[in-house]
C-alpha cells in the first residue's frame, strides 16, 4: 500500500530533509539532529516514496538536491520558521511581542547596526538572525519567506517591484581617502581622476550592479572592477590609509560619523544617484508582529534623528 503524503511528510520529517539539504551529507545530518544514519536515510527515503519524487540525488560522496528537492525544501523551510515562530510566540504570550527576526542587511556603512542593537536591548526575548549580502542575494530570500525584511538603499531595492519600501533618511554620499592622498591637492577632483584610483568596494554590494560601474561606463573607462573588497569596515580604513584607494561612504550624517577626524572627505567627486536608506518587506505578504515592531521603530529612531538635526542646523 503507498503511503500517504498528508501522514508520511510530517514536522520531523521535514526537519531532517532540510538538514540533509543544507550538510549534503548523511552523515553530517545524522550528527547535527542526534540520530542514527539509518533514521536519517528512512525518512528521506519515506518521504520520497510517497511524494513519489526523487528528491535528492545520491553522489559518491554525499548527497544533493534535486530541483524537486530544492523545492521542497525552500518551502519546508518557511513553513518550519512560521511554525517556530507560533509555538515561541505562544510560549512568550505575556510579551507584547515575540518570536524571532530575520533581517537582511545590505551594505549601508554601518547605518542599521545601532538600529538593530537598540531593538535587541529592547526586546531581549526576542531571537534576531541579521544577514548581511548583496540585492541579488537577499531579496529572492525575502520574496521566499526566508527573510522578514531588509534594510539597505532605495537605489537597489527599488530595482524589485515585489518589495513594499519604507524611507528612513537620505543618505549623504563622498568617497574617504587618507589625508595626504594626491587627490588633496585639488580642492575639486574630476570625476574622471577620482575613478582613476583603486576602489575597497563592501562584499555586500556587487561591482556589476554598482552606480560606480555606471560611471566608468560613463567616462569609457574599462569595467569596473574593485581592487580590494571587504564587509569589514575596520579592514577597510586600514587599506585605505595604507594605499592610495578610495571608499565609497554612504552615512546618514553629513559629517560622516566623524570619519573627517581621521580621512580626507570628497564629497560631491562623483555623480551617483541619490539614495536613501530605507526598509524592505514583501508588498503581498503580511509582516509577523515582531518584524512590523521592528520597522516602526526604525521609523521613530530616524524621524527623531532628522528632528534632532534640524534644531542643531537651526
Amino acid at each position: 500500500m503507498p503511503l500517504d503524503p498528508t501522514s508520511t511528510v510530517d514536522l520531523k520529517r521535514m526537519r531532517t530533509l532540510v538538514e540533509v539539504a543544507r550538510a549534503e551529507s548523511i552523515t553530517a545530518a545524522a550528527e547535527t539532529l542526534g540520530v542514527t544514519q539509518s533514521a536519517v536515510s528512512r525518512s528521506v527515503a519515506e518521504v520520497e516514496e510517497a511524494l513519489g519524487v526523487l528528491l535528492f540525488e545520491r553522489l559518491p560522496r554525499g548527497i544533493r538536491a534535486t530541483a524537486a528537492g530544492r523545492h521542497f525544501v525552500a518551502h519546508a523551510r518557511r513553513l518550519l520558521a512560521e511554525i517556530d515562530e507560533f509555538v515561541l510566540g505562544v510560549r512568550q504570550e505575556s510579551s507584547n511581542i515575540a518570536g524571532r527576526l530575520r533581517i537582511g542587511v545590505i551594505s549601508t556603512g554601518g547605518n542599521a547596526a545601532s538600529a538593530i542593537v537598540a531593538f535587541i536591548g529592547e526586546h531581549p526575548e526576542i531571537a534576531v538572525e541579521a544577514t548581511s549580502g548583496s540585492p541579488q542575494a537577499l531579496c529572492p530570500r525575502l520574496l521566499r519567506g526566508e527573510l522578514d525584511l531588509i534594510v539597505g538603499t532605495t537605489s537597489y531595492l527599488r530595482r524589485w517591484r515585489d518589495l513594499e519600501l519604507t524611507l528612513l533618511a537620505p543618505l549623504h554620499f563622498a568617497c574617504m581617502v587618507r589625508e595626504a592622498h594626491p587627490l588633496t591637492a585639488s580642492a575639486r577632483p574630476s570625476e574622471r581622476e577620482v575613478l582613476g584610483y583603486p576602489v575597497v568596494l563592501p562584499e555586500t554590494i556587487e561591482p556589476i550592479y554598482s552606480d560606480l560601474a555606471q560611471r566608468f561606463i560613463h567616462h569609457g573607462l574599462p569595467p569596473f572592477r574593485p581592487q580590494y573588497v571587504t564587509d569589514d569596515f575596520d579592514l577597510a580604513r586600514r587599506i585605505v590609509r595604507a594605499t592610495d584607494a578610495f571608499y565609497p561612504l554612504m552615512h546618514i550624517s553629513e559629517g560622516f560619523g566623524g570619519l573627517g577626524n581621521e580621512f580626507a572627505i570628497l564629497r560631491d567627486s562623483i555623480r551617483l544617484p541619490k539614495h536613501q536608506l530605507c526598509v524592505a518587506h514583501p508588498a503581498h505578504r503580511p509582516q509577523s508582529a515582531v518584524a512590523a515592531a521592528f520597522e516602526k521603530g526604525l521609523v521613530e529612531r530616524f524621524a527623531v534623528r532628522r528632528a534632532h538635526a534640524v534644531e542643531r542646523s537651526g
